[in-house]
């Protein structure tokens, strides 16, 4: 196995998300944030995400070169933004010789909402009447994970909705209750990173780090292909 070196090139932390609607690339330094860009998902997003990177530096006032770490929103969401992030980000932390992190939507935007006790549901929209969403609770200043992300039809998430708070882009394109907008992925994913790389996480192997769908595309389907679930 090849690992990369935590933090190795750099103090910044690069977090990028191209799985949800409001996908976008983020640049941290201390687990603070020093610049944001935003990504709207179609079939220029791929032509467009290095330039994003390159303004993004920009903006931030920064050299490439100072990237320590990378913070990858590996899915569910869009089939080819998480494929776009994922090969994307691996050929990116393999070239700098960073460490690399990874996480769910769900995972990311639990992250940046800490409501004390609130059973959280983030929810992406997964089209043909589902949802993308997973259960979280903020207990004792920690975030844990209730449930594996899971696409349910959108009444079965609704009938939850005196129980749980939802978030994301979900909440408006599914028509449920809850709090929309809500702080990025990508500002969440970078936030789990730097609570990895705080309690010594050296990160993944960007060798092995693979998307997750939860269920096949069209195509896929077409061709009886299984995604599975949860890994």
């Amino acid at each position: 196995m090849v690992k990369t070196s935590v933090m190795s090139n750099g103090k910044l932390l690069l977090g990028w998300d191209t799985a949800t609607p409001s996908s976008g690339l983020v640049l941290m330094e201390g687990g603070k944030s020093l610049a944001a860009v935003e990504l709207r998902l179609d079939r220029t997003t791929a032509s467009r995400v290095f330039a994003a990177l390159d303004a993004l530096i920009r903006l931030a006032g920064r050299r490439k070169e100072e990237v320590g770490c990378m913070a990858l929103v590996r899915g569910p969401g869009s089939f080819t933004g998480i494929r776009l992030a994922v090969a994307a980000a691996k050929g990116l932390a393999l070239s700098l010789g960073v460490s690399l992190y990874s996480c769910t939507v769900t995972h990311a935007l639990a992250r940046v909402v800490p409501l004390e006790g609130r059973i959280l549901a983030p929810l992406v929209d997964a089209r043909r009447g589902q949802g993308y969403g997973a259960l979280f609770r903020w207990l004792g200043g920690e975030l844990e994970r209730l449930t594996p992300d899971m696409a349910l039809d959108v009444d079965r998430w609704r009938a939850m909705e005196e129980k749980v708070l939802f978030l994301g882009p979900g909440v408006d394109s599914l028509g449920v209750k809850g709090l929309y907008p809500t702080p990025p992925a990508a500002l969440g994913g970078a936030l789990l990173a730097w609570d990895r790389w705080k309690g010594g996480d050296e990160g993944e192997d960007p060798f092995t780090l693979s998307p997750l769908y939860i269920r096949p595309s069209d195509a896929e389907a077409h061709k009886g292909i299984k995604v599975s679930s949860w890994d």
